[in-house]
């Protein structure tokens, strides 16, 4: 049976260990191994990958022969991390935009049988910036378990919402996730005189910054409400009539669609991705990144037209069949 490992150095929940966890579980007639190396790793993440893989700490292992190699970033230092491992083949998982300094893509020798790009957006750019390998670059797309979505909404959280308008970020607590942006929403909403209440769930990795701009919503705290980590935020997100992601970038929004599995619509910033999951004033609301002074253009926008978006993505669908065929058959024949 081939073998197949996932590496990623450090483990904490996010998009991109949920799109393991979740392709992991879809794939079949293959021995899986989920490989780390930094013991800072979170035990009850490697606890769940446990269930359906062989979880390998690299600093512990000495030759380890592995088929197929799926590091999921392109920014490692690989020959430090798998020194200990025995690779056929290699295949690059990109879930993140990609610095062309530091990326592995840009070394001449990279040894890379295949690269996947979690969007077309993603892929697109990939393939502009490496024209010599652009023949190894594909997308597809992570699988998203529907049925456990919107099963753990029925695990209830009681919210106190508003009358106007509920809104919900789910994500860590960061100005890479556009915390420093969503303030203008805020403040451009109690300049409207709306009625309003924003959840956020999102765990404080770095505490200085959480701290910060904790500060910074200070004077907002009677329309904010601060989760922290919550391991199921799915029913705060169904109790809302939007999911709100203003990043500076993504290369997928996967608290966007996961938001839209359940009825909810979105409203983005406009990273580049953003348009390949949302049609702006169609099934959801994008804003602009840097003219933040807009934002009090589309309040109406956002309050009158919540039902008409709501009905939108009530007919969304996310079908996950093609993305576990494209997974089986490139680990196949690889």
């Amino acid at each position: 049976m081939k073998k197949i490992m996932f590496f990623r150095p450090l483990y904490s929940l996010g998009g991109t260990e949920i799109a393991m966890l979740n392709l992991i579980r879809n794939l079949n007639n293959f021995d899986i191994y989920v490989g780390y190396c930094d013991t800072s790793s979170d035990q009850h993440l490697l606890d769940r990958f446990s269930k359906y893989a062989t979880i390998v700490n690299l600093n512990e292992v000495k030759d380890l022969e592995i088929d197929v190699f799926i590091p999921c970033s392109a920014h490692y230092n690989l020959e430090k991390s798998i020194n200990n491992l025995k690779i056929h083949k290699t295949i690059l998982w990109i879930h993140h935009l990609v610095n062309i300094e530091t990326t592995i893509l840009a070394k001449e020798d990279n040894d890379l049988a295949h690269i996947v790009a979690v969007s077309q957006t993603t892929a697109d750019t990939l393939k502009e910036l490496f024209p010599k390998i652009a023949h190894k670059i594909d997308t597809i797309y992570n699988i998203i378990d529907k049925y456990e979505i919107e099963e753990s909404t029925k695990v209830p959280i009681k919210l106190q919402l508003a009358k106007d308008l509920n809104l919900v970020t789910v994500s860590r607590v960061c100005k890479e996730k556009g915390f420093d942006r969503m303030i203008h929403l805020v403040k451009a909403l109690k300049e409207k005189k709306v009625d309003f209440k924003w959840f956020i769930a999102g765990g404080n990795y770095y505490k200085d910054e959480y701290k910060r701009i904790r500060e910074l919503y200070k004077e907002f705290d009677d329309c904010m409400e601060w989760f922290g980590f919550i391991d199921n935020p799915h029913n705060i997100v169904k109790q809302c009539d939007y999911s709100v992601l203003l990043s500076d970038e993504e290369t997928w929004g996967l608290v966007l669609t996961e938001a839209m599995i359940l009825g909810v619509p979105c409203i983005s910033s406009d990273f580049k991705v953003a348009y390949e999951q949302i049609q702006d004033g169609k099934n959801g609301i994008i804003l602009s990144k840097d003219n933040t002074d807009s934002y009090i253009d589309r309040i109406d926008d956002i309050i009158n037209n919540k039902e008409k978006y709501k009905k939108v993505v009530s007919n969304f669908s996310y079908e996950n069949k093609d993305i576990i065929e494209k997974w089986n058959k490139l680990l196949d024949e690889i």
